[in-house]
């Protein structure tokens, strides 16, 4: 049985920082050795740095779901999913949100949201290239939900995740039953 290191490292950053209260700005390399029982070539073969180990736990931990979403994908009960995990390792994502410089989780986090509804939203369009008025409003919405998750991350998680993912879904919704006319699978992608 092979080892998941990307887990073992994963789960010493966050023992780090949800469990013994270490600051993520603070945490080191050989910090996450330590308690990991990772060498630093393996963390290596398998991090670029810190930065990269900080957006894998978003990757793997918060976000799995959404990534090459199928037609019939939920995307109302994942982001909810997705939400749920975020509050669920809070105290490490409300310090990586604030990082800033070469790699940061915000703007991973807005750009992987860019990308991934682009990509959905052309699947449910069919082979054609989905009209432009469809991708600005898809690029429109993926920066304006992201940035309201970002939001609610950096402000404690006020609103219950179901509250979220409710006003998100309906607001991405406004008008994509017009912009999907014509798409192999019409109609509004966020309803439910």
């Amino acid at each position: 049985m092979a080892i998941d290191v990307e887990s073992l490292v994963i789960d010493a950053l966050l023992a780090l920082v949800e469990d013994e209260g270490v600051a993520l700005e603070r945490v080191t390399v050989k910090m996450l050795l330590e308690r990991s029982g990772v060498s630093r070539q393996t963390f290596y073969n398998h991090f670029l740095d810190k930065n990269d180990l900080i957006v894998r736990v978003y990757e793997r931990r918060m976000v799995g779901a959404f990534k090459d979403a199928p037609r019939g994908f939920a995307y109302r009960d994942e982001l909810e999913r997705s939400l749920a995990n975020m509050r669920r390792h809070g105290t490490f994502l409300r310090q990586a949100c604030k990082m800033t410089g070469q790699n940061n989780l915000s703007e991973h986090a807005v750009n992987r949201a860019r990308e991934f509804d682009l990509a959905w939203h052309q699947s449910l369009w069919g082979p054609e290239p989905m009209p432009e008025e469809l991708r600005l409003a898809t690029i429109y919405h993926a920066m304006a939900s992201t940035q309201m998750v970002l939001s609610w991350i950096l402000s404690g998680f006020p609103a219950p995740e179901g509250e979220l993912t409710d006003l998100i879904c309906r607001m991405r919704g406004i008008g994509m039953e017009r912009l999907f006319e014509g798409a192999e699978t019409p109609g509004n992608p966020y309803a439910w």
